[in-house]
C-alpha cells in the first residue's frame, strides 16, 4: 500500500460524523491525497445532515440512502459500502475507510471494510464507559438534596471512584466495540481511551492518541459564530444564567420512568429560579409525544415565559456553539456536547449512569447526575451553578487533532501498510523470505 494508490474514504452518517469528519477530510485534501466523503444517510433531515455539510463546506461524493432501523442501518450500511469499496480494490486502488465514534454508521462501515479486508481507521477509538462504583453511588444518593458538595467534587476527580463494565450508552457501547476489533488503526482521543484498548488485549503499535477533531471543529464554528444572532432570537441569555439542557439518548428516552424523571427535574430547576435553554431532539419529540407530555411541555412553556426558552434543535452549529458559549452549565446526554464543554470552558452535567467521556470528569469539567434520583440530580445541577466560577479545568483535547491524525495515517503508509498482520505485530516483517 503506498500514498499514489491510496483512497482515502470519509464516511458519515450523522450529525456529529460530519462535525468531526469534516476537519480530517479537509486535512486529507489539503495534503493532496485522494479523498472521497461517502454519506450513509443515516441522518437525512436538514438540521442534521445538509445545513451540517454546507456550514463546514463538503460535499458528498456518495449517499448510500440506507434508512430504516437498526438492523436496517446495519444490514443497508455493510452491503452498500462494501460494494462501494469493492469497485475501489478492483480498479487496483487501495481504500482506506475512516469511520467515526459509536454510532451504528461507524459499526456497520467497521463489519464492510473488515468483511473486505481493507483499511480501517477508526476516529474517536476506544470510547469505553466509565461509571461510579456501586458504594459511591450509594452515597450519593444516601445525601440527595444535601449533597456535600466539596466531598462529591472531589470523589468525581478521582479514578478509584469509577468502574468500567458498563453497557451503556446503548447502542453506542457495542457499536464502538465492534468498530475497534474492525480497526486497523486506532485513533484514540485521549490516553485514557489508549488505557482502555490495551486492557482489552489490543496491540499497542495499532494505537495512536491523536486528540479529538471536534477541536478543530469548534475552532472553525467559534471563528464564524456570532452571538448577536442568537441574542436576537432570544436576547434573556444574554445574562448568561442559562442551563442549557438536552436529553436524546436512547436509554432516557424509551424508558418512561427515566424520561419522567428527566423532565421532572427541569421542572424542578425552573421552580427553584433557574432559566432553563430546552433542546428538543428527534428523540426528545417523539418521548414527549409516547409519553403523554406535550401539554405539560405547553403549560411549562406558558408558565415560565422567557426563563424557559424551548426549541426544536438548530440548523446552524455555529449558533449552537454561541450559545453553548452563553451558557451557565450544559446538561445533558450527549457525549460529544461534553467534550465540546470542555474546550468551551463551560462546566457540564451528564445526566446518564456514567459516561463514555469519562476523561472530563477526571478533569474536572463534567459532573455526574444519574437519572435515578430527581433530588440528587437538581443538587448536583445546582451545585454545578452556584459553584461555576470557581470551577477551572485543563483542556482535555489538544488542538491540531486533524493533522495528528493524518500524520499517524501516513507514518503507516511509508512503513508499508495500514492492514494489521501477525508478522507486522511481531515487527517481522522485513524477516520474511
Amino acid at each position: 500500500m503506498s500514498h499514489e494508490n491510496s483512497q482515502h474514504i470519509v464516511v458519515v452518517g450523522t450529525k456529529p460524523d460530519i462535525i468531526k469528519q469534516a476537519p480530517i477530510y479537509h486535512e486529507l485534501r489539503n495534503r493532496g491525497h485522494d479523498v472521497v466523503l461517502c454519506h450513509t444517510g443515516q441522518h437525512y433531515d436538514h438540521n442534521l445532515s445538509q445545513s451540517m455539510l454546507d456550514e463546514f463546506g463538503v460535499r458528498e461524493d456518495i449517499n448510500l440512502e440506507v434508512r430504516g432501523g437498526v438492523n436496517d442501518l446495519v444490514s443497508g450500511i455493510t452491503a452498500k459500502l462494501a460494494l462501494y469499496l469493492r469497485g475501489f480494490a478492483e480498479r487496483g486502488g487501495f481504500p482506506i475507510t475512516y469511520v467515526h465514534g459509536d454510532t451504528t454508521t461507524a459499526m456497520a462501515g467497521a463489519l464492510a471494510t473488515f468483511g473486505e479486508r481493507q483499511a480501517l481507521v477508526h476516529v474517536e477509538a476506544g470510547l469505553r464507559t466509565l461509571s461510579p462504583k456501586p458504594e459511591v453511588l450509594r452515597g450519593w444518593l444516601d445525601q440527595g438534596a444535601d449533597l456535600d458538595w466539596a466531598s462529591f467534587r472531589e470523589q468525581s476527580i478521582d479514578r478509584n471512584s469509577w468502574s468500567k463494565g458498563s453497557r451503556e450508552p446503548s447502542p453506542e457501547q457495542f457499536n464502538t466495540r465492534i468498530a475497534d476489533a474492525g480497526s486497523d488503526l486506532h485513533a484514540a482521543p485521549v490516553e485514557l481511551n489508549r488505557e482502555f484498548l490495551i486492557d482489552e488485549g489490543f496491540a499497542p503499535a495499532a494505537i495512536d492518541v491523536v486528540g479529538n477533531s471536534v477541536v478543530d471543529a469548534l475552532a472553525q464554528a467559534v471563528a464564524g459564530s456570532d452571538k448577536n444572532q442568537v441574542l436576537a432570537r432570544f436576547p434573556q441569555m444574554g445574562d448568561g444564567s442559562f442551563l442549557r439542557f438536552c436529553v436524546h439518548r436512547r436509554e432516557n428516552t424509551t424508558n418512561r420512568d427515566r424520561f419522567n424523571l428527566l423532565m421532572d427535574a427541569m421542572e424542578s430547576l425552573l421552580e427553584q429560579g433557574h432559566h432553563v435553554l430546552f433542546i428538543r431532539l428527534l428523540g426528545t419529540e417523539a418521548a414527549i409525544d409516547n409519553f403523554g407530555r406535550r401539554q405539560w411541555l405547553e403549560d411549562l412553556e406558558a408558565r415560565y415565559g422567557d426563563a424557559l426558552i424551548s426549541t426544536p434543535v438548530w440548523d446552524s452549529y455555529l449558533d449552537v456553539v454561541a450559545a453553548m458559549s452563553m451558557c451557565a452549565v450544559i446538561v445533558t446526554d450527549s457525549g460529544s456536547i461534553v467534550e465540546e464543554a470542555n474546550v468551551l470552558e463551560v462546566p457540564c452535567v451528564t445526566l446518564r449512569f456514567g459516561s463514555d467521556r469519562s476523561e472530563t470528569f477526571l478533569a474536572g469539567s463534567n459532573f455526574l447526575a444519574p437519572p435515578i434520583d430527581k433530588a440528587l440530580m437538581t443538587s448536583v445541577i445546582h451545585n454545578v451553578f452556584e459553584h461555576r466560577a470557581e470551577l477551572s479545568w485543563d483542556r482535555v483535547y489538544p488542538e491540531g487533532a486533524s493533522a495528528m491524525l493524518v500524520d499517524a495515517v501516513e507514518r503507516r503508509l511509508d512503513e508499508g501498510s495500514l492492514l494489521i498482520s501477525e508478522e507486522w505485530r511481531y515487527g517481522l516483517k522485513a524477516q520474511l523470505r
